[in-house]
């Protein structure tokens, strides 16, 4: 008999979203996306480029300064896989507790406030996909 395999949620915002180029990084370690939301409305989001090229870091906000909702999607990650894909994720992201539009929390990308000196805000957009889209149209 088959032991029930456990998973580990984790939201991605960005290049790892369904159809985006770091997909496949989930999906090659057995991952299955469980639902689609959005973020509470406290975060920034920023564009974060580096060697790799460009990404999207989200930045929770503190003191009561506003921010916006942002889209993301919930990854069911294996979790003797989960400790693989954490190791792919390169500096300034991480993985910490994101706040969800319905109240609840789920372990997902997170980004190391330093950027918000050296990074544009794209907070503008609702998440990647519509900032992506904008720059295709340029």
């Amino acid at each position: 008999m088959d032991t029930p395999v456990e998973y580990m949620e984790i939201a991605v915002a960005g290049l790892h979203l369904s159809g985006q180029p770091l997909n496949h990084q989930l999906t090659s370690l057995g991952s299955r996306l469980k639902r689609k939301c959005t973020t509470s409305a406290e975060y920034k989001m920023y564009l974060v480029k580096d060697a790799r090229g460009e990404k999207p870091g989200l930045i929770r906000l503190t003191g009561g300064r506003k921010g916006s909702a942002f889209e993301l999607e919930i990854w069911e990650v294996p979790f003797e896989n989960a400790g693989k894909f954490i190791s792919m994720i390169p500096q300034p992201l991480g993985i910490g507790t994101l706040n969800l539009q319905d109240g609840t929390q789920v372990k997902g990308f997170i980004c190391e406030p330093c950027v918000m000196e050296e990074s544009e805000d794209i907070s503008r957009f609702s998440g990647w996909r519509e900032f992506v889209k904008a720059k295709e149209i340029e």
